[in-house]
């Protein structure tokens, strides 16, 4: 078993959330977001940077798109078109933990079979990024193209800058959908053909092997009938759900899709009362839906924690990425 997490974290001091990950994830480090620094690592407005008629506000720590204004647009486009990736780039204002990550990787490199990115999804990030009437962005057509594409120039971006770095890295990149728990609901009126062509768009083209991360329960055919390769759930608390959809998994694993349980805990009371043997009595419950299910044996699981820890203490997340940390050496003495 290997181990990795969601990404965000509650510390401030980037050295010390990067110390955490490299103790308890080297086979599968990942870049720390922390909010906590800096409204500008928020799950939203970190990505918004370079996106035209974006407006953000300071004071509120929020953005909303300004869908009268055209300024910037072309330009836009014409980086898209000539595929100017850098043009996309993710300053080191808003992701100090991408660029420090990337300086200490020598330390683990060694040690680490993956190196894992992460950014918010487009379906996430089209609900959440409002316009001027505070109208979800996924609505407006023409200016939600312009998100769905920057995102997905971000992305490359992101695995651009590992690779420069570590020519030979092998990259996995999550896209973190949380806003995929309201898929299905009479607040979110998009076709479920909708969600899997932009989540289809987002992955396709991408030298990465390119993962979902959902941290509740959905409505799971959508990501296994797209072309994600990963699909990361929160097992801890929704642990049957994926397996409802039987048939859509059985198709999905034999086209090669890999599922990564989140099988740690990510908030506080959970994580006060779960020690490691009631996680191997997780571990051994989804491993037995996995078969019930007709899945074949995994070539090396990966598990992850439920969700991103940036809400928790630095207390509750230490002990949650220690005991993701510890649990493939305890699985072996069970």
């Amino acid at each position: 078993m290997l181990v990795t997490s969601i990404g965000s974290l509650p510390f401030v001091d980037v050295d010390k959330a990067i110390d955490l990950i490299f103790a308890s994830c080297p086979a599968i480090p990942f870049w720390p977001q922390l909010p906590n620094r800096s409204f500008l690592e928020g799950m939203y407005i970190q990505y918004l940077e370079g996106i035209p008629a974006v407006r953000i506000d300071e004071g509120k720590g929020t953005a909303y798109v300004d869908t009268g204004s055209t300024e910037g647009i072309e330009a836009f486009y014409e980086d898209f078109n000539s595929e100017r990736i850098d043009a996309f780039a993710i300053s080191e204002e808003r992701a100090p933990g991408f660029y420090r990550f990337l300086e200490r990787l020598p330390e683990i490199h060694d040690r680490a079979k993956f190196v894992k990115t992460q950014l918010t999804g487009p379906f996430t990030l089209g609900m959440g990024l409002k316009d001027e009437k505070g109208k979800p962005i996924i609505y407006d057509a023409a200016y939600f193209d312009i998100v769905r594409k920057a995102l997905h120039m971000k992305a490359q971006w992101m695995i651009k800058a590992l690779r420069a770095v570590y020519p030979d890295t092998k990259v996995i990149l999550f896209f973190d959908e949380p806003a995929m728990v309201s898929f299905g609901s009479a607040f979110v009126s998009i076709s479920k053909q909708d969600v899997i062509s932009l989540l289809d768009e987002a992955a396709v083209g991408l030298d990465a092997r390119v993962g979902i991360h959902v941290c509740g329960n959905t409505d799971w055919s959508v990501p296994l009938g797209s072309k994600i390769e990963i699909i990361n759930y929160d097992a801890f608390h929704f642990m049957d759900t994926l397996f409802y959809f039987r048939s859509d998994l059985s198709a999905y694993l034999k086209k090669g899709g890999r599922i990564f349980p989140g099988i740690v805990p990510s908030d506080a009371e959970d994580l006060d009362r779960t020690g490691l043997q009631d996680l191997v009595q997780h571990w051994h419950a989804v491993e037995r839906l996995f078969s019930e299910a007709g899945g074949g044996e995994e070539e090396e699981w990966v598990a992850t924690t439920s969700c991103g820890l940036g809400t928790l203490t630095e207390a509750h997340a230490t002990r949650a990425l220690d005991l993701l940390g510890r649990l493939p050496d305890y699985l072996k003495t069970c």
